[in-house]
C-alpha cells in the first residue's frame, strides 16, 4: 500500500513541476531615481556599519595609538600585578 502511494507521488511530481513557468522574464531596469535611492541606502548602511565598528573597536584603536614608553609603563604595571619580574632582569 505504501509502495503504491510512493509510486503515485513520483508520477505526480513531474506534473506539478510543469505547471510552473519554466523561464521568468528579467526584472525591468530601475529608473535613475530608483538607482540613486538604492545607492544612497547602500552608503547609509555602510556609514552605520562603520559607526558600529568605531563604537566597539574605539578603545582598542586608542590603545594602539600609545607611544612606546606608555606601552612599557603599561606592561611594567601589568607584570607587577602578575608577580612577574620586569625587563631587564
Amino acid at each position: 500500500m505504501h509502495r503504491r502511494a510512493f509510486l503515485a507521488a513520483l508520477l505526480l511530481l513531474p506534473a506539478c513541476g510543469a505547471a510552473q513557468p519554466v523561464r521568468q522574464d528579467p526584472p525591468a531596469p530601475a529608473s535613475p531615481a530608483e538607482r540613486q535611492r538604492q545607492y544612497d541606502q547602500f552608503w547609509s548602511r555602510q556609514r552605520e556599519k562603520e559607526a558600529n565598528d568605531r563604537f566597539w573597536n574605539g578603545p582598542r584603536e586608542a590603545r594602539r595609538a600609545l607611544t612606546r614608553d606608555q606601552f612599557e609603563r603599561w606592561d611594567y604595571q601589568r607584570y607587577r600585578r602578575q608577580g612577574w619580574r620586569s625587563y631587564p632582569y
